[in-house]
């Protein structure tokens, strides 16, 4: 017998474990990036990911220094 589980809810649920102040949306948004480019050949995912990551760090400070 095979259990299959949805990947992005078993990282949410580890998240939640972990008690991590990582959001649920840039969880998600790594995710979706990921699987999206999971098998491109230009290996370009890193860069984005670090793009995406860089992004959200920024947004929070904007957010902090309001």
């Amino acid at each position: 017998m095979t259990i299959k589980s949805d990947p992005l809810a078993v990282l949410l649920a580890v998240k939640s474990e972990m008690k991590t102040e990582l959001s649920d949306e840039l969880l998600k948004a790594c995710y979706q990036l990921q699987s999206e480019h999971q098998y491109d050949k230009e290996r370009t995912t890193m860069k984005k990911m670090q793009a995406l990551v860089e992004k959200a760090i920024a947004s929070d400070e904007e957010d902090v220094s309001l």
